[in-house]
């Protein structure tokens, strides 16, 4: 069965409809989101819609938590204050309730679904290394698990002997290996690479492959700016950081 898996939308309509179509043309059995629909972006009141409609599951990120009221914003920068802001404003009130009704993690299949941690789904840290991945194996047992926040495509494996990392496009998961896989971001990546990201779980294969889509990034950056949110969220767009 292959399905694909992504996270991080950011109010990024483009990227987010852009990705949907690739999937199209892949053909997957399912679309697992692992929050943070909104925040950063212009567009949340659409990306939301578009998610409820089209995934068969959505998770809670943190920015959707704040949007919807249940995380308070002193855990946000300044940039992030002003992008959840925006959304809470934008958003109708059976959206921001829609939003706080999301779960902060699922199984599907033997698959861990999570935004930000396998070991505690309703906080928010950055896994971005081998002693963090550590941690994460250590404080929950899974066979695989997926999750986003650091808008990092990479994978963490774990041997029983030690924890590794890989940033290769296409990964074997082998048997009897432990494996904590980021699928990077959809709206606004952060590894350089503009495109968006997403990624193909092929559990007859056992591969994970993350796939980048080329989108209209600058008309993203311009719609951020026209909608009156800080230049950095929009700069940042074109450059991947």
């Amino acid at each position: 069965m292959k399905v694909a898996v992504f996270s991080d939308v950011h109010a990024n309509l483009a990227a987010l409809r852009s990705v949907l179509d690739d999937i199209d043309r892949v053909g997957v059995s399912a679309r697992l989101c692992l929050g943070d629909s909104v925040g950063y972006g212009a567009d949340p009141r659409a990306c939301l819609d578009l998610l409820l409609q089209s995934c068969d599951v959505l998770l809670a990120g943190n920015h959707d938590l704040a949007a919807s009221g249940r995380m308070p914003l002193d855990r946000f920068s300044g940039l992030a204050r002003h992008a959840v802001d925006y959304a809470r404003d934008l958003l109708t009130g059976p959206q921001r309730a829609r939003l706080a009704e999301l779960t902060d993690e699922e199984w599907w299949g033997d698959l861990l679904l999570v935004h930000a941690s396998p070991a505690d789904p309703s906080e928010f840290p950055y896994v971005r290394d081998a002693d963090a991945a550590r941690g994460q194996f250590d404080g929950r047992r899974f066979r695989a698990a997926f999750y986003g926040h650091t808008h990092l495509p990479l994978a963490f494996h774990d041997d029983g002997e030690r924890v590794g990392l890989t940033v290769r496009p296409r990964l074997e998961m082998a048997s009897g290996v432990r494996y904590l896989c980021n699928v990077g971001s959809v709206g606004q990546p952060r590894d350089q690479d503009p495109r968006a990201c997403w990624a193909l779980y092929d559990s007859d294969a056992r591969t994970l492959s993350f796939r980048r889509v080329a989108y209209d990034v600058d008309a993203s950056s311009a719609r951020i700016r026209e909608a009156g949110l800080p230049d950095a969220l929009a700069s940042r767009l074109l450059v991947g950081v």
